[in-house]
């Protein structure tokens, strides 16, 4: 079975021209497909103004993002972890449909509300935290203050760590601590290598969490570890840096203060999107834990959101974050104007008839 809609996509024609692209779309859903129609969808500042911007070089046109929530509307016929009016989050694009084929987790309706579209953004710090295995007492430096970073230190917090936060932008370090990261650095203001030996005792930190991706950050960063340290990367290094990587990777190899360092990836998609029996870890099972942490209060999300957006005004959305690093950090797109009344039941559960007005069962192809 067949379905068309006025599909409503957030694509970038080239560098810096942002457009909100209207086409009639035709979804046929395989059988454990989801359609979902979008409430909510999070900016990932970093990689998409970085596409945005040239700094990562993509093909254009290019039809961005891939964390959001919104209402399951229909199902393929084997899709029975799923129900129509199911709120879920899934890696799905900023548009007002969306087939979820990968990672669909359903969300208990408390979180239908704009900060749940956070969830992806806290998912890529949660495998970070996991590659690195805090410790109870650990010292953990986490450079840089956007979402990701925001979540890596409260993250690393719950595990019984202690964070510093490190940011040249005072807002987020400001927003950190209205999370409970009473730790923060602004390295402009002051010796961020000296201050985290005097915390440390002159030993350095146990994990550094690099969450900018910036390379020159990263290669600065490393001075901050102590001895037989761990250093992760969080953020996906992008751009050029010219640079000496000689004490770089002395740091990483000799035996001396501060060296014989372990480098780890934790790129979000190095864990497996389903539970299973060989991995400790899931994308499924971070995504229920995580919104659970926020049903609780203990991974706070409502000090990290700062505007929200109508997909129609996407262009001055990204200009926001380019130029307005200091008023924006958690930026979502608003697609409830934008929802096709006739496919959406809010009120729909798992156990009840759904009423909607065009209602359909798919089929295979």
């Amino acid at each position: 079975m067949t379905k068309q809609v006025e599909l409503r996509s957030i694509v970038f024609k080239g560098i810096n021209q942002v457009e909100l692209e209207t086409k009639l779309k035709t979804f046929m859903l395989g059988p454990r497909d989801v359609l979902i129609q979008t409430l909510y969808s999070c900016i990932s500042a970093g990689t998409e103004v970085a596409k945005l911007s040239g700094l990562q070089e993509v093909s254009y046109p290019l039809y961005v993002g891939n964390r959001a929530v919104g209402h399951v509307v229909a199902t393929g016929n084997e899709a029975d972890h799923i129900a129509v009016g199911d709120l879920v989050f899934s890696h799905i694009q900023h548009q007002s449909h969306s087939l979820g084929q990968q990672l669909v987790c359903p969300l208990p309706n408390e979180l239908e509300k704009p900060t749940a579209a956070m969830l992806g953004m806290a998912l890529v710090a949660m495998t970070g935290v996991q590659m690195s295995r805090p410790e109870l007492g650990d010292t953990v430096v986490v450079t840089g203050g956007g979402l990701v970073g925001q979540f890596a230190a409260q993250l690393s917090a719950l595990s019984g760590a202690y964070p510093i936060l490190i940011d040249i932008i005072d807002e987020r370090l400001q927003a950190a601590r209205l999370c409970g990261i009473n730790i923060t650095i602004n390295p402009t203001k002051e010796d961020a290598n000296a201050r985290i030996m005097e915390l440390t005792n002159g030993k350095g930190a146990d994990t550094i969490l690099e969450c900018t991706g910036v390379p020159a950050v990263a290669t600065s960063a490393i001075s901050y570890a102590r001895r037989s340290g761990r250093f992760v990367f969080v953020g996906s290094p992008r751009g050029e840096c010219q640079t000496n990587i000689t004490p770089f990777l002395e740091k990483v190899h000799l035996w001396k203060p501060g060296g014989d360092l372990t480098l780890l990836g934790s790129h979000e998609w190095k864990i497996p999107i389903k539970e299973n029996d060989f991995t400790k870890h899931s994308m499924e099972q971070n995504c229920r834990l995580l919104s659970r942490l926020m049903i609780e209060n203990k991974l706070k999300a409502d000090p990290l959101f700062s505007r929200i957006y109508d997909p129609g005004n996407a262009a001055e959305a990204y200009q926001n974050l380019i130029n307005h690093q200091n008023e924006v950090l958690g930026a979502i797109f608003d697609w409830r104007s934008y929802q096709d009344k006739s496919l959406k039941s809010s009120t729909c559960k798992s156990n009840t008839p759904c009423q909607t007005g065009d209602q359909w069962t798919p089929t295979t192809s």
